[in-house]
């Protein structure tokens, strides 16, 4: 089989066709300020799988253009009270699915081979994150964090073949250790995305051992290596984070907008929580700080500090990723490399250190330096948390 081409980067005659097809590109997107010229996006859309990596730069950057434009003007929300069979309802349901499946082609340039696109992507990404939330709110008038959108970069992310130093870096450097309600975000998506393989894993091992389903040892295997794929990349990350907030007063940074802004709404005890965070219901009342529970009825009614300015929703954000990675197959390494940085680095942000035990069990059980290592780790669990 012949080696998989790169996509051309250099010759003299791949310049001046580049200079070419982005002149061209210019012309097609300035003429999308015409609705009539919405075909445009379709031409547009071709360079972006083009193999001239500076054509595809160039595509996807129009594109991210156009789209913010079509966002903030209105253009990409679903039209409500129309007729589906109406001419303005099927050209919304053509330029919805085009953003879709733009916003998905650019994820997947996150796993490239070609640095020129997998970060310039993840920027675009990431700005998009930005764009949809802030028109969500501007709309709305309520806070609102795009998670939607955020959580199927995180997949990428975390099942990414390609993850390498440069784009966790970008990551990290850029965005993770400096906004919190991104790394709260991913905490909480990555945790629910490595809970899906686990579980996924885990129904394919009874699955091959009853006698109604007849997979083989190398979907088993496939299922290990996706779990070890997963499971690098994760920790990659987590052990970068070098900024989890130890004061409420410490969430002060905001990718978005400080959700002070738009102040949560005066409750009662018995009333359900069902969109605090602005993402479809992921944190309910018992999410709440647990000093609230304690207060006297006549307080209930008091506005609440919105659950991203609390630090206990970062911290059980924080615990949650890691027991999930915890429980994923790890490697001899990887229980060291955990285990190594557990007193400093994961103790002190952990919501409850004993749900460590069954961690630190497994880990005794690798035996060798891990069992040691591991056994440190309990001395301290026993000394500092009272086990």
């Amino acid at each position: 089989m012949a080696p998989a081409s790169k996509r051309k980067r250099g010759g003299n005659s791949s310049a001046e066709n580049f200079k070419d097809v982005r002149q061209k590109i210019r012309t097609l997107e300035a003429g999308l300020s015409d609705k009539s010229n919405l075909n445009n996006i379709v031409e547009i859309t071709k360079y972006t799988k083009s193999n001239n990596a500076q054509i595809a730069h160039a595509a996807i950057h129009s594109l991210n253009r156009v789209y913010t434009s079509f966002l903030m003007a209105g253009d990409l929300k679903k039209l409500k009270n129309v007729d589906e069979s109406s001419a303005k309802a099927k050209v919304n349901a053509w330029l919805r699915e085009q953003y879709s499946d733009y916003l998905a082609h650019v994820r997947g340039l996150l796993s490239s081979d070609e640095p020129g696109l997998q970060l310039p992507a993840f920027t675009i990404l990431m700005n998009n994150i930005k764009s949809e939330s802030e028109n969500f709110m501007n709309t709305n008038g309520s806070y609102h964090f795009a998670n939607n959108v955020y959580g199927p970069i995180v997949k990428e992310i975390i099942f990414n073949t390609n993850f390498n130093e440069h784009l966790r870096k970008e990551i990290v450097d850029k965005y993770l250790n400096v906004y919190d309600d991104l790394r709260h975000y991913f905490l909480k998506d990555a945790a629910e995305l490595m809970e899906q393989a686990y579980e996924k894993k885990e129904t394919a091992k009874k699955q091959k051992s009853s006698k109604k389903a007849k997979l083989n040892a190398e979907d088993t295997e496939t299922g290990d290596d996706n779990l070890g794929l997963v499971a690098n990349n994760v920790f990659a990350i987590l052990e970068s984070i070098r900024t989890m907030p130890t004061e409420a007063s410490e969430i002060d940074e905001f990718w978005t907008v400080n959700p002070s802004v738009y102040d949560a709404k005066p409750t009662t005890k018995s009333k359900k929580t069902d969109d605090l965070l602005g993402d479809e219901g992921l944190l309910s009342d018992s999410d709440m700080e647990d000093t609230e529970q304690d207060q006297p009825a006549a307080t209930k009614t008091k506005k609440r500090k919105h659950p991203l300015l609390q630090l206990s929703v970062h911290k059980r954000g924080f615990t949650d990723c890691w027991l999930k990675l915890m429980k994923l197959p790890l490697s001899e390494e990887m229980y060291k490399k955990i285990l190594l940085i557990l007193h400093k680095r994961i103790l002190p942000h952990l919501s409850e250190p004993k749900l460590l035990m069954d961690f630190l069990t497994d880990s005794y059980n690798v035996g060798g330096a891990v069992s040691l290592l591991a056994l440190n780790g309990l001395f301290t669990l026993i000394t500092e948390h009272n086990l």
